[in-house]
């Protein structure tokens, strides 16, 4: 293909360790119902850095090549015929996955998938967005306001949190008293601090425990929203817990699974646990299953894991990220503290960040 045909994109080789590298791809055209975006900014996150080191993810059918990134943020350049609801200029993000014909997903609720046949752009089976233009079908696209151009990459992981907190309420309808006064986030990454953001929006007190001790910038952003921040290098979580009010919500955010069975334990009467994190390998580890066992039981304790979003995630998101601007003006973008060059830091993103929060590449405007 000529110059004129192509685009560059930033690829690995699935399932070959280290192997990021640039790669070509043709310019695509949208057709009915679809639109063509140019990426203006692509996020970096733990899910990017473990298909690098091949723990999972595959390429598209007939391909050897898996371009990269989930988490976009673009402005529509073109759109085909039928493109109700998007128009060129907007700013948009994309989602992530797409239904494989389940009921979960015929019922719109990919996200539950039940088969398990999906694919997911940048992860299984599809290209990401780490690309200089994509085509996407509009219904699959979020349209921004322009005020939220600074934060608008942050939405995709955003709806991680806004996911779990819905399913929350929707698992404690149960309850005619629900009302979350306390909660504890595991985890000071994007997903942990975008989750300690969303609950005090809610004016839910919110807890951060993670490794690194303060200060740091992960610290402050927490208490810049009202939370406090925790190390675990400094007090154990039980030790912790014993000092503070029973937690009503836990959201675990780490991707070390011995944390979520000690924050069974700490979790209060009524309350609900949601698992957020992916943990591969083969630890194992003793548990006091009596304890928790009983735990569960007599408090009526509730334990989900929850993945991936809905579209009305996304749609509650950009509500969210707006009222984030009016509570605590450019705090959310202060978890972007490393902004890559576009598809000259192929190196930086294989290499990942340090002392950081988010990784962010920028492309050329």
């Amino acid at each position: 293909m000529s110059a004129s045909t192509t685009m560059p994109a930033i690829a690995v080789y699935p399932g070959r360790a280290d192997t990021v590298h640039l790669t070509e791809l043709p310019r695509p055209t949208p057709g009915p119902g679809e639109a063509l975006v140019r990426v203006r900014r692509v996020g970096v996150c733990g899910t990017d850095q473990e298909i690098i080191a091949a723990l999972f993810g595959s390429p598209p059918t007939g391909s050897d090549e898996l371009v990269l990134g989930h988490e976009v943020l673009g402005v529509v350049e073109a759109t085909g015929p039928r493109t109700d609801g998007v128009r060129e200029g907007d700013l948009v993000v994309a989602t992530v996955r797409r239904p494989d014909g389940c009921p979960a997903c015929l019922a719109g609720q990919p996200d539950m998938c039940v088969w398990q046949g999906f694919t997911e752009r940048g992860i299984v089976g599809a290209h990401g967005y780490m690309v200089e233009r994509f085509v996407e079908d509009v219904r699959h696209l979020v349209v921004l306001p322009p005020a939220l151009e600074s934060v608008g990459v942050l939405l995709e992981p955003l709806t991680v949190v806004e996911k779990a907190l819905r399913q929350a309420d929707l698992i404690q309808r149960r309850l005619a008293s629900w009302a979350p006064k306390t909660a504890l986030i595991l985890g000071a990454g994007p997903i942990g601090l975008l989750g300690a953001l969303l609950l005090r929006s809610r004016g839910i007190d919110v807890v951060v425990v993670a490794r690194r001790p303060a200060p740091n910038p992960a610290a402050a952003i927490v208490e810049g929203c009202g939370g406090r921040y925790a190390s675990l290098r400094e007090t154990p979580l039980a030790e912790l817990a014993a000092d503070l009010p029973p937690f009503d919500l836990v959201f675990e955010a780490t991707g070390v699974a011995q944390l979520a069975f000690e924050a069974m334990g700490v979790l209060g009467s009524n309350g609900v646990l949601v698992l957020l994190s992916n943990t591969g390998g083969d630890e194992v580890a003793p548990v006091p299953v009596a304890r928790l066992n009983l735990g569960f039981v007599q408090g009526n304790k509730v334990l989900v894991g929850s993945v991936n979003a809905a579209h009305e995630d996304f749609t509650a998101g950009v509500a969210d990220l707006g009222r984030f601007e009016e509570l605590w003006p450019g705090l959310t973008a202060r978890l972007i503290t490393h902004r890559l060059n576009g598809f000259a830091d192929v190196a930086r993103i294989a290499g990942g960040i340090d002392e950081g929060i988010k990784a962010v590449i920028e492309f050329a405007q």
